[in-house]
């Protein structure tokens, strides 16, 4: 079940590589939205409610580094407490290499925001965008760690779900907050989903040699 899943894994994240490329290389050199930017982010900031408004700016904390460096220690120490050593690198490496990718990928591309609709302020350049990129392969790769060992039923549906819900959110309140491009919202999940991928195949691997190594 687990290859299964890892085979579809690989096929969507060569789409999704596709997809990144695509917008990548439409971007480039262009002061502006491209394609569906300009019209959703204008769409979304003819509705600005306050209350909503601070809803968003807890959600785009929610998947910020900040919030990061109080959420890890914890779940550091509940792997430690467990021994599950594979899981700590996996985590590690989740986080820190999206984050680090993503940095190198925004200085390539040096895209600039979409002042013009800042409702807050944010240093830095846009494309791809990071709390989409950082959020789904951190959380996701928590929820994966979490569900990894345990049978399909309507709890761990529910937990999948909340997850990807909640992503969607942090990706959405990014564009609301007017501080990314909807196209970098895109890339960020495309590039987020594929290094999520990267590291659950290195999850599973390394597993399978532990387990052989046990048997000889």
């Amino acid at each position: 079940m687990k290859n299964k899943f890892l085979k579809i894994g690989a096929m969507v994240s060569l789409l999704l590589l596709i997809v990144f490329i695509f917008l990548a290389t439409n971007i480039w050199g262009v002061d502006g939205g491209i394609y569906f930017d300009e019209k959703i982010i204008s769409s979304v900031h003819e509705n600005i409610n306050p209350s909503i408004k601070g809803f968003m700016v807890l959600l785009s904390f929610l998947g910020s580094a900040k919030f990061y460096f109080i959420l890890a220690p914890f779940l550091i120490l509940y792997l430690v407490k467990k021994k599950h050593i594979i899981e700590l690198y996996a985590l590690l490496i989740s986080i820190l290499g999206s984050y680090g990718l993503n940095e190198l990928l925004k200085l390539f591309f040096g895209r600039h925001r979409p002042y013009e609709y800042f409702l807050v302020q944010q240093k830095g350049f846009s494309f791809p965008s990071g709390h989409a990129m950082i959020t789904l392969s951190f959380y996701a790769m928590a929820a994966y760690l979490y569900l990894r060992n345990k049978e399909l039923n309507l709890k761990k549906s529910l937990i999948w779900l909340v997850t990807i819900v909640f992503i969607g959110l942090v990706g959405f309140s990014r564009i609301y907050l007017g501080v990314h491009w909807p196209t970098d919202i895109v890339a960020g999940f495309s590039a987020g989903y594929i290094w999520l991928y990267l590291c659950i195949l290195g999850v599973e691997s390394t597993h399978k040699r532990r387990y052989k190594k046990l048997q000889t």
